[in-house]
C-alpha cells in the first residue's frame, strides 16, 4: 500500500489539518470499504485528533457538502438563516446518526465550542501610530499561520516558499504580543500597542450552501448499508424536525440521487429504443411487446444475484440492468424470428412456436453462456475499482442465467396467444401470390 499525504486537507487554507492518499494493491485479502472501516474503528478512541478514512468511489466530484463525492461517504446539508436555529435542529439528527450501526463517525461541521484566539484592533490608536488593518492581519497571517511568497524551480519541480515562525514563537496567546509591524514611518510598532487579545469559544468555519447558512452532517457507511438505506434513514430524521430548515445532499448522497435519477431516464429510453426499433424490424406491434417481456425477467434475476451476493441496488447495478436490456431480447428475437419464418411455410402458429423453441434452444443457450461468461471476469478480478465491477459482473451474469431459463417458457406462450391478432410477415406476399395465380387461371380459362 503506498500512501500520498499532503497537509491543508481541510480544504479552504487550513493550518491544522491534513490528509493523504492510500493506494492499495491489486490484489488483497480485504476491500477497500473493509479497511475503512476497521481503520475508523481502530482511531475512533484517539481524543488527540480526530482522524476519518473514507473510501473513494468511480463518482468523483467536488463540490459543497465535501466527500469529495462518491465513495461511501454522504453529507446531509441544512440550510437556514441563522447558525444556532440551524444547530439545533441538526442535534437530534447527529444523535440519531450517531445510534445507527450503519453509519461510522457522524460529525458536524459546526464547532461553536472550538477555542479561538480573538485579536481586536483599536483602530484609533493603529491610525495614530499609522498602522492599517492589513498591516495587522498580514503580519498575524506570516508568523501565525503561513503565507506563500514566491516559489522556485529545482530538477524540474517548483517547491513553494512559505513564511512562518517557529513552533515555540507561536504556542501561546502572549506570542502575539512580542510581534512587530512596520508603520507608515518606516519605523517598527509593538503590535500588542495596537490589539488586544482574548480566547473565546467560536467556529472555525461559517459555511454557505446558494448564499443560505449551513452546517453539514457528513457520515460514513459501514459495510452492507447502502447509500439508499442511508439516505432515507436521515429524510425520515429530517422529516420529524420542526423548523424551516432546508435539507439538500452533499458528497456521494448527492451523486447517488442524481446518478439514480440519470440511469432511470436512460433505462428507459432503452427499453423505448430496443421496443421501436424491434417495431420496425417485425413490422408489428405484437412481436415486440413478447420479445420485451424477457427484460422483467432479466431485470428479477440480476435483482436475485445481488441478493444472494449482499450487494446492493447502486448506479453498477443499474449499468448491468441498462446491458441486460440487450442480453434478454437476443433470446425472444430467435424464438420469434424463427416461429415468423415457419409460419411463412404454413405452418399453424401452435406448432411453429413449438418447433422455433426447440430448433433454437441451442444458439439460445450458447449465446447466453458466451455473455454470462463474460462477466466472471468482471466478478472475480479484484484490485482497484473491484467492487464496481463485481456488481455489474453479478448482475449481468444471474440475469443472464435467469433470463434463458425463463424465456424458453414465457415466450412461447405468450406468443402463441398473441400472435393470433398478428398476420404472418409474408401473409400479405402470398395473398398477392394467390391473386395473380387466379388471374392467370380466369385468363387461360377466357382464352379456351
Amino acid at each position: 500500500m503506498s500512501v500520498t499525504p499532503r497537509f491543508g486537507g481541510g480544504g479552504g487554507g487550513s493550518f491544522n489539518s491534513a490528509g493523504g492518499n492510500a493506494i492499495l494493491p491489486e490484489k488483497g485479502d480485504i476491500t477497500t470499504q473493509e479497511l475503512a472501516a476497521r481503520l475508523n474503528r481502530e482511531v475512533s478512541s484517539i481524543t488527540s485528533v480526530r482522524v476519518i478514512l473514507n473510501p473513494e468511489g468511480g463518482l468523483q466530484r467536488g463540490g459543497p457538502g465535501g466527500g469529495g463525492g462518491g465513495g461511501s461517504s454522504l453529507s446531509l446539508i441544512a440550510t437556514g438563516s441563522d447558525y444556532p436555529e440551524i444547530e439545533r435542529w441538526m442535534a437530534p439528527v447527529l444523535a440519531a446518526a450517531a445510534a445507527n450501526p450503519g453509519l461510522a463517525r457522524p460529525r458536524v461541521d459546526y464547532e461553536p465550542t472550538s477555542p479561538r484566539v480573538v485579536v481586536n484592533i483599536d483602530r484609533e490608536k493603529a491610525a495614530a501610530l499609522g498602522v492599517s488593518s492589513q498591516t495587522v492581519g498580514r503580519a498575524l497571517e506570516t508568523m501565525f499561520g503561513s503565507r506563500r511568497v514566491t516559489t522556485y524551480i529545482k530538477n524540474g519541480q517548483e517547491y513553494d516558499v512559505l513564511l512562518q515562525s517557529e513552533r515555540a514563537q507561536r504556542e501561546t496567546e502572549t506570542d502575539i504580543g512580542k510581534l512587530y509591524v512596520r508603520a507608515a514611518s518606516g519605523e517598527t510598532v509593538p503590535l500588542s500597542s495596537v490589539v488586544t487579545t482574548q480566547v473565546r469559544g467560536d467556529t472555525p468555519d461559517r459555511s454557505r450552501v446558494d448564499r443560505l447558512r449551513s452546517i453539514s452532517l457528513q457520515a460514513q457507511l459501514n459495510p452492507g448499508y447502502s447509500m439508499g438505506e442511508a439516505i432515507d434513514f436521515l429524510k425520515a430524521e429530517a422529516a420529524k424536525q420542526p423548523g424551516t430548515v432546508t435539507v439538500k445532499w452533499g458528497g456521494g448522497a448527492r451523486d447517488y440521487l442524481e446518478a439514480s435519477g440519470s440511469v432511470g431516464l436512460a433505462f428507459g429510453m432503452a427499453l423505448l429504443l430496443v421496443f421501436l426499433v424491434l417495431a420496425a424490424q417485425f413490422e408489428s406491434w405484437i412481436h415486440p411487446a413478447v420479445i420485451m417481456l424477457t427484460v422483467p425477467v432479466a431485470a428479477v434475476g440480476g435483482l436475485f444475484g445481488l441478493l444472494i451476493t449482499g450487494s446492493s441496488i447502486n448506479t453498477y447495478s443499474q449499468i448491468g440492468l441498462i446491458i441486460l436490456v440487450g442480453i434478454a431480447a437476443k433470446n425472444g428475437i430467435l424464438i420469434v424470428e424463427f416461429a415468423n419464418q415457419l409460419r411463412d411455410e404454413g405452418l399453424s402458429i401452435r406448432e411453429a412456436v413449438i418447433e422455433s423453441a426447440s430448433l433454437r434452444l441451442r444458439p439460445i443457450i450458447m449465446t447466453s453462456i458466451s455473455a454470462a461468461a463474460g462477466a466472471i471476469p468482471l466478478i472475480l478480478w479484484g484490485g482497484a475499482g473491484g467492487e464496481a465491477r463485481k456488481t455489474i459482473g453479478v448482475t449481468i451474469f444471474f440475469g443472464a442465467i435467469f433470463a434463458t431459463l425463463v424465456t424458453l417458457f414465457v415466450v412461447p406462450v405468450f406468443y402463441n396467444l398473441l400472435a393470433r391478432f398478428t398476420k404472418s410477415p409474408m401473409a400479405t406476399a402470398r395473398r398477392i401470390e394467390a391473386f395473380e395465380d387466379a388471374e392467370k387461371a380466369r385468363v387461360a380459362n377466357a382464352a379456351e
